[in-house]
């Protein structure tokens, strides 16, 4: 597969993860009138590891981006691209709660290619 294929499919899918598990600590906190504090923290444990990993891949992926291409394209990638394919495409495909979890495996399966092209 093409390595701007990958690039963006795992960025995407990581920047993805992210916003969704923003989105759920958001709602989260703002609808704490209903969770009781331990049902918060569960909520904010799951979904806080989901988001760090997230970002975890999309710091791999651009890293993999300013490796192959001119640095212009991984910085308008992250800056325009990611979070437009976020908003426009996949915020609607899943809710946060399901996007944010589905997503961050997504993006992580997207990101063996890069990680086992390193260690060859």
């Amino acid at each position: 597969m093409e390595p701007i294929y990958l690039f963006t499919i795992a960025g995407a899918l990581s920047m993805a993860g992210a916003l969704s598990a923003r989105q759920v600590m958001q709602d989260a906190l703002s609808g704490a009138e209903h969770l009781d504090q331990s049902q918060q923290s569960q909520v904010a444990k799951r979904y806080l590891l989901a988001g760090n990993l997230a970002v975890i891949g999309l710091v791999v992926a651009m890293i993999y981006g300013w490796q192959s291409f001119v640095w212009w394209i991984p910085a308008a990638f992250l800056i325009v691209t990611f979070p437009a394919l976020y908003y426009v495409f996949l915020n609607r495909l899943l809710t946060a709660k399901g996007g944010a979890l589905i997503y961050t495996a997504g993006a992580w399966v997207a990101l063996v290619p890069y990680i086992t092209a390193w260690f060859d």
